[in-house]
């Protein structure tokens, strides 16, 4: 059966930005447009807008979009090499990647492996059997419901109902790709120019179906003159090894999710902790200036122990602690300490636990050597991941004992030294409040003992006297610990020191005393990024590119149309090109994907064996169909060709412009399958072109009937958006403002009503002379 063109428009909008690329979602009737603001908008098929995001920063240009296949993220690149992931249906900011170089263009493909092949249970994650869910990372430091349980790790979320391994490639300008599984673990990075000479800029990067190999085209500089190469890049490590790729990628997933997680809840025990009694310290400094080395620790023990002071202290307990600081002071301790408690109870030290959990089983996958061994996954440095994030659960519990601590010696300092400053100052002191039991004296005796005075040499060599009431803040700096707690009377801590040989076995989890929490984090995210890394490397030495084959030249200026698509009904890659704005010539090629052939390409710059290609023209389509019946100029031999994008496996849209009149254009739906028939199987030596191998270009409009194409009118075109799987197309103006939104294998009745209602609108239009631009300037 022949494709055919029955289309309906359905919405024609004017827009005040220049749109630059628009992409239609494979599930939903959504598009995502971005526009030369660099902004990224989502629109429905009535082109209601649903969200936009703004530009990341001044003069930054969206490259490429690509949508997940299953619709539930859309991934975008902009020209400073950033990628983000974007959740659509809140445009939440999922997770973000950095190509080191501009971004040209994205994809993101699904596995469809050769058989069904037997699920592997082994590798599946049950963490939800014996994980809690993480509390939600709410800043009101409440209790909360499941709902919002998954705020804050958006990256583990979005694993969820991926049965089948995606990948998603990102092209970049200095001729890499990049591979990341589920658009999270960087799989390979593949550098075109080591193999390819003078290699620019990637065109597009399409794995085909089965990740046998990832079709490539790549421009390059051939003395002056502009080419377009086809590379083929070999992936088998990728195919023979799907199930093991996505069991590691799944689970680097979680634990990049929980590390986002942890990485809010830092945040959130930063703005929870008060640096009130930091200028506590700093008036207890000031004062100890005046004094002789442990003046103040003394005149503190004098004051519990005899009830008297210096004049000097009395002076200073009545100016610099008034009874309103004193409350203050009491107050903030209490309410910060308690929010720092929560968050390390609830989420430091369940986020901990998860961490610990799923690289526990990913220690398990390692042990699979035979399996895993390929990919890069080493025990040994897996296991050293488990043990830092260990030694971070071990900071949140040292944390939680300060804390605890803290509290309760605090508030019996405060107590008593509130009433030490009212009698100073002849005020009357409620019984209730100079009440005082043998276990406050004991607090008051070890917050003074511990806190109080201490001296430390400058870098000037004076010593100088410090104090140390506040430790829970020091945990969250970047910074060694200042006052780390004491441990040598901790009889594990005894035992450990005795017999270092336990100490250094893998499940005994190290602890750090000088680290600070904050240092704790930063280092485990240093490991984990380690950790990462190894399967990128060694998955990008088993990727070769097999063969690379000079395309053809392309126009010196202007973008190149080039659309990618894998069938896996006869496992091939199918590659379109026209080589510049307004050129009449379409290369069609074929590429086989099955590993026999793979086998049997040679090194570059050798034949480029089982390709078959041909050059295809368009002449001008006859008849009235879907125009007016005016009179048109005398026919021009070829169409201008605008642009090329694969609707399906077996459909082929271009989109043309008559030379004749430039208001008319052409939409033309070409089959597979006849097109198919006219490739020639070539072998092409040396440097040779694919273009120059002698093949006698094709009318291509003698394989398309009637029902196959459908004239325009309006004024011209620039380029165009199709989906097969939702049936729909976009059309976008020369001026790129107007959006044409059309609904593609409609019933010819409604086709009908649509050709009147153009028709009038274009009279009108005719009529009133406006141009695109003048009718978005109202």
């Amino acid at each position: 059966m022949a494709a055919t063109c029955i289309m309906k428009q359905v919405e024609e909008r004017h827009v005040a930005t220049e749109i630059t690329r628009c992409v239609w979602s494979p599930k939903m009737d959504l598009v995502a447009v971005a526009n030369v603001q660099g902004q990224v908008a989502m629109h429905r098929l009535s082109w209601q807008r649903v969200w936009v995001i703004s530009s990341p920063g001044e003069n930054v240009k969206v490259t490429g979009l690509a949508w997940r296949p299953d619709s539930k993220v859309l991934a975008v690149g902009y020209s400073t090499g950033e990628v983000i992931l974007v959740d659509i249906e809140d445009s939440s900011l999922v997770h973000k990647l950095n190509a080191n170089a501009e971004v040209t263009a994205l994809n993101w493909a699904v596995h469809v492996p050769e058989e069904a092949s037997k699920k592997e249970t082994l590798f599946e994650d049950s963490s939800e059997m014996f994980l809690p869910p993480l509390p939600s990372l709410s800043k009101t430091y409440t209790g909360s419901s499941g709902e919002d349980r998954e705020e804050g790790w958006h990256e583990g979320c979005l694993l969820r109902d991926q049965t089948s391994l995606t990948l998603l490639t990102v092209a970049t300008a200095a001729a890499s790709v990049y591979i990341y599984a589920f658009g999270l673990f960087h799989c390979a990075t593949v550098n075109l120019a080591d193999s390819v000479p003078r290699a620019g800029q990637v065109l597009d990067a399409t794995p085909s179906h089965d990740l046998h190999l990832l079709s490539c085209l790549v421009e390059r500089d051939i003395g002056g003159e502009r080419e377009v190469v086809h590379v083929t890049i070999e992936t088998l490590i990728l195919a023979c090894r799907h199930q093991e790729l996505r069991a590691l990628a799944y689970r680097y997933g979680q634990i990049c999710g929980l590390m986002t997680y942890a990485s809010h809840t830092l945040t959130l025990l930063a703005e929870a902790w008060e640096n009130i009694l930091l200028e506590l310290d700093l008036k207890l400094a000031t004062y100890a200036r005046t004094v002789p080395e442990g003046g103040v620790s003394a005149d503190f023990l004098d004051l519990l122990v005899f009830g008297l002071s210096s004049t000097e202290f009395d002076m200073f307990l009545s100016n610099q602690l008034t009874e309103k600081g004193l409350k203050k002071l009491g107050h903030s301790i209490e309410l910060s300490y308690s929010n720092i408690q929560k968050l390390v109870l609830r989420n430091v030290q369940a986020v901990g636990q998860a961490l610990v959990y799923q690289l526990s089983a990913l220690v398990g996958l390692a042990r699979h050597h035979d399996r895993f061994g390929m990919l890069g996954v080493e025990e040994d440095v897996v296991t050293n991941a488990v043990r830092e994030a260990g030694a971070f659960v071990l900071k949140a519990v040292e944390l939680q004992q300060v804390i605890d601590s803290a509290m309760s010696t605090f508030k019996a300092f405060l107590r008593w030294l509130y009433v030490v400053v009212q009698r100073v100052r002849g005020e009357t002191v409620p019984d209730e409040m100079s009440r005082m039991t043998q276990q406050d004296l004991t607090y008051i005796t070890e917050f003074l003992h511990d806190s109080l005075e201490d001296t430390e040499t400058g870098p000037d060599g004076e010593k100088r006297t410090r104090f140390r009431l506040e430790r829970v803040g020091q945990y969250l700096k970047d910074a060694p610990l200042s006052c780390p707690p004491e441990s040598g009377r901790n009889p594990w801590a005894v035992f450990l020191a005795e017999h270092p040989a336990v100490a250094e076995h893998s499940l005994i989890f190290p602890h750090y005393p000088e680290r600070s929490l904050l240092q704790e984090h930063k280092n485990l995210e240093r490991v984990l990024d380690n950790m990462a890394g190894q399967p990128a490397k060694v998955i990008s030495g088993a990727v070769n590119i097999v063969a690379w084959v000079p395309f053809m030249a392309v126009a010196p200026t202007g973008p190149v149309s080039v659309s990618q698509i894998s069938c896996p009904r006869n496992n091939a890659m199918y590659t379109v090109l026209i080589p510049g704005p307004k050129q009449t010539i379409l290369y069609l090629a074929r590429w086989p994907t099955s590993a026999e052939r793979l086998a049997q390409a040679n090194a570059p710059p050798g034949p480029a064996h089982h390709v078959e290609a041909a050059p295809f023209v368009f002449s001008r389509l006859e008849g009235t169909r879907g125009c007016s019946s005016e009179q048109l100029g005398p026919p021009s031999p070829f169409l201008h060709l605008i642009g090329a994008q694969f609707y399906a496996e077996d459909t082929l849209s271009v989109l043309a412009q008559d030379p004749a009149d430039s208001k008319s254009s052409f939409f033309i739906q070409l089959w597979m399958q006849t097109a198919c028939g006219g490739l020639k199987p070539l072998a092409v030596y040396g440097g040779r072109r694919l273009a120059e191998a002698g093949v006698t270009p094709q009318d291509a409009c003698r394989l398309v009937d009637a029902s196959g194409y459908r004239r325009l009118e309006g004024g011209p075109l620039s380029s165009l958006a199709v989906s097969g799987s939702r049936k729909v197309a976009l059309l976008l103006s020369e001026n790129r403002r107007r959006v044409r939104l059309f609904e593609m294998e409609v019933d010819e009745d409604d086709e009908d009503d649509d050709e009147d209602d153009t028709a009038q609108h274009e009279s009108i239009m005719n009529a009133s002379g406006a141009s695109d631009d003048q009718v978005d300037n109202l």
